[in-house]
């Protein structure tokens, strides 16, 4: 079984395919957490989803350029790769702030902040409707975070990613 996994990922256009279905898969699920569940995301769980809109642009640029262009479809799964790499720096940052390691952003914990120059009532107004999203733990999934999971994930990804890129190239995999 691994085996077909491996050779069917050593293909660029499939390795491309599959991060492009990984990345939407991994989107879907959040946005249902978030608007099926009512799971808020802080401001640092959006900085999370970036690598995987990303990778959907790219995984599907991969998959049309590769029959006609191997080294392209190299080129962008590099791309892939380090935007996986750039999800887990993310990742590794919102966790160091979600267990008190270290400051997260000036927006964390609210939001952008109140709009300015308003009335007073605009204000209250504002502050009733606003839900506060800290970017400490809100949400466990068998007592891991959200964030955790996407730190492992993004391991993977990236570690797949390159892994079946180089080998896709050596072996001179085009369709």
């Amino acid at each position: 079984m691994m085996d077909k996994i491996g050779f069917y990922l050593s293909n660029l256009r499939n390795l491309g395919l599959s991060i492009f279905s990984v990345s939407i898969f991994t989107l879907s699920v959040v946005y249902l957490l978030q608007y099926g569940f009512n799971i808020l995301p802080c401001p640092l769980c959006y900085e999370q989803r970036k690598p995987y809109m990303l990778n959907i642009i790219l995984g599907l640029i991969t998959a049309l350029v590769a029959n006609k262009s191997p080294r392209s479809a190299f080129f962008t799964l590099m791309l892939c790769g380090t935007s996986f790499i750039i999800g887990i720096g993310i990742a590794a940052f919102h966790i160091g702030v979600e267990h008190a390691w270290w400051e997260g952003l000036s927006t964390c914990g609210g939001g952008v902040g109140p709009p300015q120059n308003v009335s007073v009532e605009e204000l209250v107004e504002y502050f009733k409707n606003a839900p506060i999203v800290d970017c400490r733990v809100g949400w466990k999934f068998l007592g891991i975070s959200l964030t955790e999971y996407n730190l492992v994930f993004s391991v993977f990804f990236a570690a797949v990613t390159f892994y079946y890129a180089i080998k896709g190239r050596k072996h001179g995999q085009k369709t």
